[in-house]
């Protein structure tokens, strides 16, 4: 059973994600990353980057207020550094920085605790089948016309192991719709 809405949701607001803001291959130890991400409702937000060995900082521009914050970096294991933003408020190193709608700075998700959730936490079964097959359509469609696609084809570049993986959970979400129709379909029967 889906939770009552009384709070707020980490996506209604700007969220920052790291892999987002430093490009791939961008992430070397002296490097230095400006960005300005617009969003849907106007705001911008100024992102500038400084990398140093195994360690950076982020430093944020928006609505005319500043919030600094550290990064660290941790070794993969083929090569390169896996980047994180050390959350102010918790100290845990995060990759996405979340501020819901009224909130006044960022924050990782576990900061923000028990006065926000994810949206698909408000979500019934039904709600999150349809969310999950709204976005596999997006993530598939491409150029494509999205009226005349139930599932749209594999997009050219894209493996077909990958391909195969979001029709999975396509089929998925469209199998839960199906068994969910056919459970209420029982409950009006039983009512006859």
């Amino acid at each position: 059973m889906p939770r009552d809405r009384q709070r707020l949701t980490l996506e209604s607001g700007p969220n920052l994600d790291l892999a987002r803001l430093i490009p791939s291959g961008a992430g070397k130890p002296g490097s230095r990353i400006q960005c300005v991400l617009t969003y849907g409702s106007g705001e911008t937000i100024t992102a500038a980057l400084r990398l140093s060995d195994y360690g950076g900082l982020l430093e944020l521009s928006f609505q005319e207020q500043r919030q600094t914050f550290s990064l660290v970096s941790e070794p993969r294991h083929f090569g390169g550094l896996q980047w994180y933003v050390v959350c102010s408020r918790t100290g845990r190193p995060v990759r996405v920085l979340y501020r819901p709608l009224g909130a006044t700075y960022f924050a990782s998700r576990y900061a923000w605790g028990r006065r926000a959730a994810y949206a698909s936490q408000f979500l019934d079964p039904i709600g999150r089948s349809w969310r999950t097959k709204a976005k596999v359509k997006a993530a598939l469609l491409g150029d494509e016309d999205p009226d005349e696609w139930d599932l749209p084809p594999k997009p050219k570049g894209m493996r077909w192991a990958t391909y195969e993986r979001w029709v999975a959970k396509y089929d998925a979400a469209e199998d839960l719709l199906d068994a969910q129709l056919v459970m209420a379909a029982a409950r009006l029967m039983k009512q006859l």
